[in-house]
Formats: structure tokens, sequence, C-alpha cells
């Protein structure tokens, strides 16, 4: 009888995938989509990865530039959005687009709100914003302007949205509102039951709209509203 052959039933392990900089920059990105910005580390990224920060280092730098390599990966699906021909409707279109992405991806707004840059493609449509301006007959300065006014009302929005529910039905700046009584704070008092305690979606496209139409009722354009 023939000798036995050496055991092929147990499966032989192959090599650990190649580290590279493509899958280091997926294994960050999918970090700080589960667990935010603090979740980051060089150190944590590496034991997931089966090497050495220095090995990552080699690979991506420290974790600022990491963190831009995985914005501008990132930021790329924001150039194909398809935007209107129509300048004051492509503005409402952009600040929308920014708006959603940044609620979903709450560590990009945290990179933000700390100084970070955004992503090459977000440059696209902060570029594709201010040409809608200048479409508009703003001049340089002014559509830069416009698109500031605009990014500063959705930053809030968006910081609004972030705020918790509060733990009773009213929240406490309309419980001062009602406290002070509506001879002291007569408007605030006729809206403090609808006072809000973060934002909505539906909330901040009309008040969009309202900053888009009010902002060229005073220094023209023409062309259907956002709205249409």
């Amino acid at each position: 009888m023939a000798t036995p052959a050496a055991d092929h039933g147990t499966p032989r392990r192959g090599r650990p995938p190649r580290l590279s900089a493509d899958r280091v920059v997926a294994a960050a990105r999918a970090q700080l989509e589960q667990g935010g910005l603090a979740s980051l580390s060089m150190r944590a990224l590496a034991k997931h990865l089966g090497t050495t920060p220095m090995a990552l280092y080699r690979h991506v730098g420290d974790k600022e530039q990491l963190l831009d390599r995985v914005l501008d990966e990132y930021s790329r699906g924001l150039e194909d959005i398809s935007l209107s021909q129509v300048p004051r409707i492509r503005m409402c279109e952009i600040f929308v687009a920014i708006f959603d992405t940044l609620a979903a991806e709450s560590w990009i707004l945290e990179l933000l709100e700390r100084g970070g840059r955004g992503g090459a493609g977000a440059l696209v449509l902060v570029d594709h914003a201010i040409a809608a301006g200048l479409e508009l007959g703003m001049s340089p300065r002014r559509a830069l302007l416009f698109y500031r006014a605009l990014w500063n009302y959705t930053l809030g929005a968006l910081l609004n949205l972030r705020m918790p529910a509060p733990a009773e039905d009213i929240t406490p700046l309309a419980a001062k509102i009602r406290e002070a009584g509506p001879e002291r704070l007569p408007a605030l008092h006729a809206v403090a039951e609808d006072w809000p305690s973060g934002t909505t979606r539906e909330d901040y496209i009309d008040g969009l709209q309202i900053m888009i139409e009010g902002y060229l009722a005073r220094y023209g354009g023409t062309g259907p509203s956002p709205a249409s």
C-alpha cells in the first residue's frame, strides 16, 4: 500500500492582503463612518490592518495627511452630481447636496468645526456655486459673499441638526421665552410653542430658498426660483 501523502485537507493560509495607501484610506474611512473623528487613531488602524503605525506613516503620512486623503477620496462623488443649467436652481441643488453629505457624515462636520479643510471634490461644488453667482450678474466678490452667506446658514442648520432632543416636550429656550411672557417678548412668545430643538431637512430647504430669493431680490438675478 502506498504511503499516504501529506494531509491536504487543511487549507493553506495565503499571505495577508498587501498594505497599500488605498487600503489604509478605505479602512480609515470605515473607522470614521462607524465611530466619528475621535475613533480614528493610527495605532488602532494599524492593529486593524495587522501592521504597525510606522508602516502606515510610510504609505499615507501622519493622521492629518490621512484625513486629507480620506476627504479627497470621499468627495470625488460630489463632482458627479447632476446640476441644473439654471443658476439659481443650481445654487439650491449645490447646498442641498452639501447639507445631505454633512448630515450623513458627521465626522466631516467635526473636522470642519476644528478648522480642517474640505475635500477636492467639495471645491468643485464651491466653484460651481460661485460660477452661478457670476451667471446671475454678480461681481466675483459679490458671488463669493453670496456663497459664504449660504454656507454660514448651512453650517448653522447642521449644528442645530446635531442638537439633542429635549428631555421634555418644551425646550429650555422655549421655557425661558414662556417665562418672560408676551409683554416682554411678544414676537418670540408667538412662536415659542413651535421653537425647534434642532432643524429638519425640509426646514433647511425652506430657509435656503428664502435666503437665495432674498439675496437675488436685492442684487439681481433672472430665471425661475429654486422651488420651481
